[in-house]
């Protein structure tokens, strides 16, 4: 595992989990995934200022900590009666880990995580992470199931692009944290051996672990 930086205040490393770690892992997050409320659901989305015709792109989203509404781009302790999934305890302290690692001079705490699970054909357009009121902190990303090439905004404002494989972890703050980006769909026939049985092909699963609030 060898960790590569595209641009500053930013870094990737390729297959950072073991092949059972990261199968246990990725069950776990499809398990919890299966709750008829708290687990994956797509929102009902409605006109509004910003889009005619509004379209979250994942057909299944789940939030960890908080839940995240891409309905007013807001962030709450409670939906649909119910509070959300807690974070697991791995996740926590892998960002924890890998904020001190790269930011140890921005301060950080695990608060929510959304969770992407990309059907096949599936891909994000060109955004930046700003719902957050802190906007310096870190956002560490966690990918699953296939490869997909993730496209982001070097520091000239240059679009650059690199795949991202399963089992991978990357990490963007500070200068690198309003970064405009965007991922691909997953290839077909790159699904990571311990996805098989949990995944089908071209599908892939991406955690987000974010800090919300700016104190």
């Amino acid at each position: 595992m060898e960790w590569i930086r595209p641009r500053s205040d930013f870094y990737v490393a390729q297959n950072f989990f073991a092949r059972e770690v990261a199968q246990s892992y990725l069950a776990e997050i499809l398990q919890l995934g299966l709750h008829p409320v708290k687990g994956f659901h797509h929102p009902d989305l409605k006109p509004n200022r910003f889009h005619a015709q509004p379209k979250y792109p994942v057909s299944r989203y789940m939030g960890l900590g908080l839940y995240w509404n891409p309905l007013d781009y807001k962030y709450y302790a409670e939906m649909f009666g119910e509070t959300p999934h807690a974070l697991p305890q791995w996740l926590v302290q892998l960002s924890g880990e890998l904020a001190h690692k790269h930011f140890a001079h921005l301060p950080f705490f695990a608060e929510t995580a959304l969770v992407n699970y990309y059907l096949a054909n599936k891909k994000m357009s060109w955004h930046t992470d700003k719902e957050e009121e802190d906007k310096l902190a870190p956002v560490i990303g966690v990918n699953f199931g296939s490869t997909c090439r993730f496209y982001f905004e070097n520091e000239k404002g240059e679009e650059e692009s690199f795949l991202l494989p399963s089992n991978s972890v990357y990490i963007f703050g500070d200068s690198a944290r309003q970064m405009r980006h965007a991922v691909g769909s997953g290839r077909k026939n790159t699904l990571s051996i311990e996805s098989h049985g949990l995944l089908a092909s071209g599908e892939r699963l991406n955690i987000t672990v974010r800090k919300v609030r700016k104190d």
